[in-house]
C-alpha cells in the first residue's frame, strides 16, 4: 500500500513537472506566428463548450479544443491578414448538432472573408452513422475524402432503450409520477415502448432537426432539396460513388491532400495548428463581456467532472458563486450564460435561477443555449433578458418527473435478504424504496411534484412576459427544437456565439468591436487542479463516495433529462 501511494505521488509530481515546462517553455511558439499561414484544425477528440483547466498531459486531453476556443480562433483568422486559409481535418465528429452548428457557422464565415478554406474526410462513418461527420465538412466549399473512405450518409436515428422487461425479471418495480402529458423520461422505467404522446413529440423533434441537416446540406453543395433527401436514402456510399453523386469533390490520401495546396497558395507560407494560433490584441475591445459557462446535469452542491464517464456536473454551490463573482465584479458590462444541460435536481435549478436573477437586476443577462438546455437548462434560463438558440437547440422540457425504484422483492426473493422495520410517524417510510406508497401518501407526493411545476410555469411566464396558460400550452414536458421553441415564444432569437455577443454589446450600447469575452468559470491554478474535484482528485473523491454499498435507491426529484436519449441522433 506504502509503495502504491509512492508510486501515485511520484506521478502526480512527473506530471506537475511536464505541465510547468508545458507552460514556460511551450508558451513562447504561441506568441510567435510570423509570416503566412494556414491553420489546421483537427476534429478527432470529444468536443465540449468549454473545458476550462490546465492543458495537463495525461489528465484531460479533451482540454485541448474545446468549442469556445475554437470559436475565439476562427473569429479572429476571418481578419487576420496573417491567415491565407483553413485546413479542417475531420476523423471523428463526437458532438452534438447544435455544435455543429456553430462549427459550419465559423468555418464559412472565415472562407466569406476570402480565405483559402477545405476539409478533408478520412471518412464519414467507418461501419457507423456518419451523417454528422459530413454536415460539418459541409461547411468548406470543398471536400476531399479518402479513398477507401466511407459516406454512411443515413439520416438521424433514435433508439431509445426501455428497461421495464429487465425490472420485472429482477422483481424490481419502477414507482414514478409526472406532471406534463409530454413528460417521458420515467418511460424508460415504466414502459415497454413509448408512450403515444412521447412518440409524438419525439418525431416531430426528429423532423424538425432532420430538416435542418437537409436544407443546410442542399445549400452547401448546391443541390436541390429533393435530390440531397433521395441521396440520403440511397446512403451508405463507397468514396468513388460519393465522387460520382457529387457528394464530395476529391478523393486524396492526406499527403495528396496537403500537397494540393501548394497550387492553391502561390506564395511563402506554413502551417500552424489552430491551437498555436493566437489572434492579434488589436481585435480586443475594453469593455468586458462575461461567458460564464453551465454544461452538465444540474446537482445540489459542487460540481466537476466524473474521470471515468466524463460526465459533466452543474454543482449548485460552484456555479452560484461564479455568478455571485459576476454580481460583484463592476468591471463586467454583461453576462452571456452559455447553457448545455439537459436538467437536473429542481431545488439545485432554483437555487441558481434566484443568483440569474439577482445578476440580471444589475446587469444585462443573455442566455445562449449550447446542444441541450432543456428541463432544469430552461429553468435557470428562463429570467435572462434575451435568449439565442441553435435551430437544433433541444429546449423547453417544461415539467417534472420524480419517483424510485422499489427494490423490496428483489433483495427478499433473488437475494434472500429480509428487513424488520420499526416506524414512529404515519410517514416515516415515505422515503423508503421497499413497499409502494398507500394511497394517502401517493396523494401527497403527486401534490408535491405539481408544485413544483406550478413553480416551474410561473418562473418561466414571468421571465418571458407569457401568461401561464400560454406556458401552460407550451410546457407539458415537451421537448422542442430551437426553431420550434422561437415560434412557442420560449426563445428570442437564433443563433450561437456571434449573436449572444452582439445582444449582449446592444444591451450595453456598444459596438461588438469595442467589446472583449472573459470566460468563466476562471481556469483553476495547477495546485487547485490537481487536488479539486474538477481535476484529479475528483478521482479521489468518486471512490470514497463509492466505498459505502445501499440497496436504498434514493427517490429523486427532477426536471429529469429525457432528452439524454436524444443525445446520440447519429
Amino acid at each position: 500500500m506504502k509503495k502504491l501511494l509512492l508510486s501515485i505521488l511520484a506521478l502526480i509530481g512527473l506530471a506537475v513537472l511536464i505541465a510547468a515546462g508545458t507552460i514556460y517553455f511551450g508558451g513562447t511558439e504561441r506568441l510567435q506566428l510570423a509570416g503566412d499561414v494556414v491553420l489546421k484544425l483537427r476534429l478527432a477528440e470529444p468536443l465540449v463548450d468549454y473545458a476550462p483547466g490546465p492543458r495537463v498531459p495525461f489528465f484531460d486531453r479533451s482540454a485541448r479544443n474545446s468549442l469556445v476556443d475554437l470559436y475565439q480562433a476562427l473569429r479572429a483568422a476571418r481578419t487576420d491578414s496573417r491567415i491565407k486559409g483553413l485546413a479542417v481535418y475531420i476523423q471523428q465528429a463526437t458532438f452534438g448538432l447544435a455544435q455543429a452548428e456553430e462549427l459550419r457557422r465559423q468555418i464559412r464565415a472565415v472562407a466569406d472573408h476570402g480565405k483559402v478554406v477545405e476539409c478533408y474526410l478520412e471518412t464519414a462513418g467507418e461501419g457507423t452513422n456518419g451523417t454528422l461527420a459530413y454536415y460539418v465538412a459541409t461547411a468548406c466549399p470543398k471536400i476531399s475524402l479518402a479513398p477507401a473512405g466511407e459516406l454512411n450518409l443515413v439520416g438521424l436515428f433514435l433508439d431509445s432503450t426501455f428497461l421495464r422487461g429487465t425490472l420485472d425479471k429482477l422483481k424490481i418495480e419502477p414507482e414514478f409520477e409526472h406532471v406534463g402529458t409530454y413528460k417521458s423520461a420515467a418511460e424508460s422505467y415504466t414502459d415497454y415502448q413509448h408512450s403515444s404522446s412521447a412518440r409524438e413529440a419525439l418525431s416531430s423533434l426528429l423532423d424538425d432537426l432532420f430538416e435542418r441537416v437537409v436544407s443546410d446540406l442542399a445549400i452547401s453543395r448546391e443541390l436541390p432539396v429533393s435530390r440531397i433527401g433521395q441521396l440520403i436514402d440511397g446512403a451508405p456510399y463507397n468514396a468513388s460513388e460519393a465522387l460520382a453523386l457529387g457528394l464530395v469533390d476529391r478523393l486524396a490520401y492526406p499527403d495528396q491532400f496537403e500537397e494540393s495546396w501548394q497550387a492553391l497558395l502561390d506564395e511563402d507560407w506554413r502551417w500552424t495548428d489552430i491551437e498555436d494560433y493566437v489572434a492579434p490584441r488589436k481585435t480586443l475591445g475594453k469593455t468586458k463581456i462575461a461567458l460564464a459557462f453551465a454544461q452538465g446535469i444540474i446537482v445540489r452542491g459542487s460540481g466537476g467532472v466524473d474521470p471515468w464517464t466524463r460526465q459533466r456536473y452543474i454543482g449548485a454551490d460552484d456555479f452560484g458563486k461564479v455568478l455571485e463573482e459576476l454580481i460583484e465584479d463592476a468591471s463586467v458590462a454583461a453576462v452571456i450564460l452559455r447553457i448545455d444541460s439537459p436538467g437536473g435536481s429542481a431545488q439545485a435549478s432554483d437555487l441558481i435561477l434566484r443568483q440569474v436573477e439577482r445578476l440580471a437586476a444589475v446587469k444585462p443577462v443573455v442566455v445562449s443555449m449550447s446542444n441541450l438546455a432543456a428541463s432544469g437548462g430552461y429553468y435557470i434560463a428562463a429570467k435572462a433578458q434575451h435568449i439565442v438558440a441553435e435551430t437544433t437547440t433541444l429546449t423547453g422540457s417544461i415539467g417534472v418527473v420524480a419517483g424510485r425504484l422499489l427494490t423490496g422483492r428483489f433483495q427478499q426473493e433473488l437475494l434472500g435478504i429480509s428487513h424488520d422495520t420499526i416506524k414512529r410517524g404515519a410517514n416515516a417510510d415515505f422515503f423508503s424504496s421497499l413497499d409502494a406508497f398507500n394511497p394517502l401518501q401517493r396523494e401527497r407526493f403527486l401534490s408535491m411534484i405539481t408544485e413544483v411545476y406550478d413553480t416551474f410555469v410561473g418562473h418561466v411566464a414571468s421571465g418571458r412576459g407569457m401568461d401561464r396558460e400560454a406556458v401552460d400550452a407550451v410546457a407539458q414536458g415537451r421537448v422542442w427544437s430551437g426553431r420550434s421553441a422561437l415560434d412557442k415564444g420560449l426563445v428570442d432569437e437564433l443563433g450561437g456565439f456571434d449573436a449572444a455577443w452582439q445582444s449582449a454589446a446592444d444591451a450595453v450600447g456598444l459596438a461588438l468591436e469595442d467589446t472583449r469575452l472573459v470566460l468563466y468559470p476562471k481556469p483553476p491554478s495547477l495546485f487547485e487542479f490537481l487536488t479539486g474535484e474538477g481535476g484529479p482528485g475528483l478521482l479521489l473523491h468518486w471512490l470514497r463516495n463509492r466505498l459505502t454499498v445501499s440497496f436504498d435507491v434514493p427517490m429523486n426529484l427532477e426536471m429529469a433529462p429525457e432528452t439524454a436519449r436524444l443525445s446520440h441522433l447519429f
